[in-house]
């Protein structure tokens, strides 16, 4: 059994048709140690197709992870809608990595906003498509190619239009930010189908401002659930990924009609399967191991046992609960692969 066919029978829910369940991340796999080990630095990683697929890949080359997943930061999606970006090319061979931020929102105000044409060829929609056909030729049914989306309320709350202004609309004026997101969505769909039909084998959907610490259920009702749903009813097959506290929302998040749901350590798995199981019983969960705390700063024996945990508590693939912190080792990474493998027998 391949790391494709693994990785699809566990999101699937056909555990009876694995030999142990898998190790991915769908969500950033970018550490400074494979970017030296492979010589792709920044902001080259996020805007050359050739170094991006390599940067992808290499958590898979190098420690065995079972996913490989592209792009690797939060603005591209901006970008699209025309936000000037800062990739920050005077840092790119600095010890510490930039992520690429924006300069400024488009604007102040929650505003109706003017949908961009010709989709694929604004910002690195392109590089990401021709990132995927590489991989899909190098990897193509060995292991799945993952592509995140930040979804329509993480992405203008953030990163298109300003944070303040919107969350102050959020509450006040609730039916803007609806406007606003409904506006928005085709650009969404539009990027999903672009991504798909360039050969993306799952679309993982990144929406980690859409928390219980950020919003409230209802708010999540009605200005998280129904985008997320409109874009899982367009994809085959996809994740939904939120960082951050999601007891209050899982029972929304399984309905959201994804095929599988991510969450972070500040979930107790257990607490989750038990309330997922209610909703979907056996719905596929991935996760929850803390990048920083446990990835980064515990010992691989700690990683060994907090895999083990997670996998008798319920997980159905085991992840990282979130983006890999940069100075995560390459020595941890292949211990939680080896773990998995170990403990996650059937």
């Amino acid at each position: 059994m391949n790391s494709y066919d693994r990785v699809m029978a566990a999101l699937k829910g056909d555990k009876g048709e694995l030999d142990y369940i898998p190790c991915i991340n769908p969500s950033s796999n970018c550490t400074l140690e494979l970017t030296e080990r492979f010589d792709v630095w920044w902001p080259d990683v996020h805007r050359n197709p050739e170094k991006m697929a390599k940067m992808g890949s290499a958590a898979h080359r190098v420690c065995g992870l079972e996913m490989i997943t592209i792009p690797f930061d939060m603005v591209v999606e901006a970008e699209v809608f025309g936000v000037s970006i800062d990739y920050h090319e005077d840092k790119g061979k600095s010890k510490y990595g930039f992520w690429p931020s924006i300069r400024k929102p488009l604007s102040k105000r929650v505003v109706p906003l003017i949908v961009p044409d010709n989709i694929q060829g604004r910002g690195r929609v392109g590089v990401i498509v021709k990132a995927i056909k590489l991989l899909k030729e190098e990897f193509g049914g060995r292991v799945p190619i993952n592509v995140q989306i930040i979804p329509p309320f993480t992405s203008l709350s953030y990163y298109i239009l300003d944070t303040v202004s919107f969350c102050l609309t959020l509450v006040r004026r609730p039916e803007e930010v609806k406007t606003v997101l409904d506006e928005a969505l085709p650009v969404y769909l539009e990027l999903a189908k672009i991504y798909s039909e360039a050969g993306a084998d799952i679309i993982t959907l990144h929406d980690m401002g859409a928390h219980a610490k950020m919003i409230n259920k209802i708010q999540f009702e009605q200005l998280v659930e129904p985008y997320l749903k409109h874009m899982t009813e367009s994809l085959e097959t996809s994740i939904i990924n939120i960082c951050g506290l999601t007891v209050p929302f899982l029972k929304n998040m399984v309905e959201c009609g994804a095929t599988a749901i991510a969450i972070d350590e500040t979930n107790p798995m257990r607490d989750a399967r038990s309330i997922v199981d209610k909703v979907k019983p056996d719905y596929p969960i991935i996760g929850n191991l803390s990048p920083r705390d446990l990835l980064v700063e515990g010992t691989t024996e700690q990683i060994k046992e907090s895999v083990k945990n997670v996998i008798q508590e319920g997980v159905s693939l085991v992840a990282p609960g979130c983006d890999l912190v940069l100075e995560t080792s390459t020595e941890n990474l292949c211990a939680m692969v080896e773990a998995t493998r170990k403990y996650g027998r059937i």
